[in-house]
């Protein structure tokens, strides 16, 4: 199998597993005492979320010459 099919076949089975923390941190956020119920940005909430789990996943690496190169792309 090609690197980029094997890719592929990995990033929809992480999809899955995105999913479900993606709404366990939105729900962590919504638990909180930083939402304003009255007025806030769920824009805002969902991106802050996603860089949550974004964390996880990078660990670090933000500072790496590949990481540079791809958000570059």
């Amino acid at each position: 199998m090609k690197y980029s099919e094997e890719t592929m076949e990995i990033a929809k089975k992480r999809a899955e597993q995105i999913q479900e923390q993606f709404l366990a941190e939105v729900g962590r956020l919504l638990r909180s005492d930083a939402i304003d119920p009255e007025n806030h940005s769920r824009g805002l909430m969902f991106g802050v979320a996603l860089e949550n789990i974004a964390d996880g996943f990078l660990r670090g690496e933000r500072w790496s010459g590949a990481y540079k190169n791809l958000i570059r792309v």
